[in-house]
């Protein structure tokens, strides 16, 4: 239990500085630390609280950056599917959750690196499908801000704009699906209060981020990123078939 108290703030800690760096990957890290501790039906509505505040913080960071327009569309656009990916989470089984999990990782890494490549112009249209896109995964399942981050990617935004209007999106959204979760018994004032714990680590790990940002290199964040979540996925679809 000791072990558990040191390991959960500094995973936070580092998810937050993670995430801050590239707008998504911290969720990923923490689902992978926390799942055997919490268990996998609790680590989903858990990390929704912690992503609020981590957002948030990102908000204030990125302030002067934010494309409010493109926020709002792609905001908008994934409210229906959060309600409905939480009610997914809510009836499916533990172990066809991990499978979920797993599957959603590992082909987030194709999808991710086919979306690079490709070159179309993008619109409203585009915005808005990634968003209900999002909306519907990120209900079900944590780790999704690389489908924000692609939307974003694809419409031309970059750096700081790009990781200040991501925010404004996850803010939102994790707002909507801690409500959600906790309106379905799934959130606990406990685990609230958890959330807001971690999610206090972030002030200072999206600091520290936003002072490396623009020294790090693009590709090894993204050779790391892509790592961290092959290892996860793997891990979640191994748990899944040794499970009785």
């Amino acid at each position: 239990m000791t072990l558990e108290l040191l390991i959960i703030p500094v995973a936070a800690f580092v998810a937050a500085v993670i995430s801050g760096l590239g707008g998504f990957g911290g969720a990923l890290i923490l689902v992978i630390i926390l799942t055997p501790i919490v268990g996998v039906k609790a680590v989903i509505p858990l990390i929704s609280v912690f992503a609020t505040c981590n957002n948030l913080s990102r908000v204030f960071i990125y302030r002067k950056s934010i494309v409010w327009k493109t926020a709002a569309q792609f905001t908008a656009a994934s409210i229906p599917g959060v309600y409905f990916g939480a009610k997914i989470l809510d009836w499916l089984p533990e172990r066809a959750l991990l499978f979920v999990l797993g599957l959603t990782l590992l082909g987030a890494i194709p999808l991710g690196r086919y979306l690079k490549k490709s070159e179309f112009t993008s619109g409203v249209k585009t915005i808005v499908a990634f968003g209900a896109v999002f909306g519907l995964v990120s209900g079900a399942t944590a780790g999704t801000g690389m489908f924000v981050i692609a939307g974003l990617n694809s419409a031309g935004l970059r750096g700081p704009v790009l990781l200040g209007t991501d925010a404004v999106i996850g803010f939102f959204n994790g707002t909507m699906r801690a409500s959600v979760y906790s309106a379905l018994g799934l959130l606990t004032p406990q685990m609230i209060l958890s959330g807001l714990m971690m999610g206090a680590l972030t002030v200072p790990g999206n600091w520290l981020a936003s002072k490396i940002v623009s020294r790090m290199g693009d590709n090894i964040h993204a050779k790391l990123i892509e790592a961290l979540i092959a290892i996860g996925g793997i891990w979640f679809l191994g748990k899944a078939l040794l499970s009785a």
